[in-house]
């Protein structure tokens, strides 16, 4: 199903590496009250990759979870699902 161009699976699997990525973004925003870079994000999870983050991050927006503004800096939103999943049923 699509909803303001975000793809939402209604059986999605969330790996442990996508929930890892995921909750430390929503770390990050509730510290620093901006969202993190790729850069902050890999080496915040001690990962080599910004490639590997960014793989991830488009997956999470693609399955709905977060909402990014291509090619600005510190431009990923959590998306509250909550309200969706309500709606949908």
């Amino acid at each position: 199903m699509r909803l303001n161009s975000v793809c939402l699976n209604t059986n999605l699997t969330m790996t442990p590496r996508r929930q890892l990525v995921l909750d430390f973004i929503k770390a990050y925003i509730r510290i620093h009250g901006i969202a993190p870079s790729y850069e902050v994000i890999a080496k915040g999870l001690k990962m080599k990759s910004k490639a590997n983050i960014h793989r991830i991050v488009h997956r999470l927006q693609t399955d709905g979870y977060v909402s990014i503004k291509p090619h600005k800096f510190h431009s990923i939103k959590v998306v509250d699902r909550s309200v969706r999943e309500i709606s949908a049923l």
